[in-house]
């Protein structure tokens, strides 16, 4: 490649970057394309960039919510086409293919395909990423990975939200348990078990992308709120320990999140944190079990994925 041409191919990329970040998935995509026909070696990186244009500005004006999973899953088929071409030999050479599958989850999600949005973050093997400082779209991006993982881990825990596709997987498996019922008495302790193991793994992803969405929305500004998957996520693991009986758990969880720095862009979720926490208070917390918040250890709350905290005890 001449030198003209190398400048003008990091031209188009500066100019991509800045676009992602302002979320100018129209211009991602003229650019992408342009990159891909002016510099064929960076065809990968292309096809990435046009297919995650393409799905983030669909769910822009759709947001993934249940009454849009029939058009996502009609309108969503070109940028499924982009990203699953991303996640090819030549994709994991150029070093797309993780944030591919990342985003496919994203896509399998708002088309209703819980277990299929899992099987790409098993893929992109979400749950051993390296925790290192991020640029901003990548640090989003992480954020509604695990927001999206603990919603779909919730989803297919549900009765009657399996997909059509595991509709008959499902419907002969609960046939054959019931053959082997009337052979022989099987304890409940392993699937209590496995329930158990099942609700970790969703708090986990949640609380994950609660410290991730807080950090990113830091650093953003006001530029772009958190969009209704983090808004989900954030308020999830609380309620989730609030429904298996552990007050103080989800105390602690509320108190973690509102000791994050406040930034323009989180002050009515903060408002919205701050009631949920007085209501659990007030309505399940007696004087006698009542415990007052603890100054966390230095160092405890710092890390890269780990957004900045008030030192002060403030609630």
């Amino acid at each position: 490649m001449t030198s003209r041409s190398k400048n003008a191919v990091r031209s188009y990329e500066a100019e991509i970057e800045k676009s992602r970040e302002e979320s100018n998935w129209k211009k991602v995509v003229d650019l992408a394309q342009q990159l891909k026909a002016r510099s064929p070696q960076h065809e990968s990186l292309a096809h990435f960039l046009i297919g995650e244009g393409k799905l983030e500005a669909f769910l822009d004006e759709c947001p993934p919510i249940k009454e849009n999973i029939e058009r996502a899953q009609r309108e969503l088929s070109d940028a499924r086409g982009y990203l699953t071409l991303a996640t090819d030999e030549a994709g994991k050479k150029a070093g797309v293919a993780l944030d591919a599958h990342l985003l496919l989850g994203k896509l399998n999600y708002a088309c209703g395909a819980y277990d299929d949005a899992l099987k790409h973050y098993t893929l992109a093997e979400l749950n051993t990423l390296t925790e290192k400082e991020l640029p901003v779209r990548s640090l989003r991006i992480v954020a509604e990975s695990y927001a999206i993982k603990g919603l779909c881990l919730e989803q297919t825990s549900l009765p009657g939200s399996t997909s059509r596709r595991s509709l008959r997987i499902v419907a002969e498996s609960y046939a054959i348990k019931g053959l082997c019922l009337e052979q022989t008495s099987l304890p409940g302790s392993t699937s209590r078990y496995k329930q158990a193991e099942r609700e970790t793994e969703m708090i986990r992803s949640f609380e994950i992308s609660s410290e991730l969405s807080l950090l990113y929305l830091q650093r953003c500004g006001s530029a772009r709120g958190a969009g209704v998957t983090l808004e989900t996520a954030l308020q999830r693991a609380p309620l989730l320990h609030i429904r298996a009986g552990r007050l103080h758990a989800a105390i602690d969880r509320y108190r973690e999140m509102l000791t994050a720095v406040e930034s323009s862009s989180t002050q009515t979720l903060r408002l919205t944190l701050a009631r949920q926490l007085a209501e659990v208070l007030m309505r399940g917390v007696t004087g006698q079990v009542y415990k007052a918040p603890v100054r966390p250890l230095d160092g405890a709350n710092e890390g890269p994925w780990k957004p900045k905290k008030y030192t002060a005890i403030n609630q």
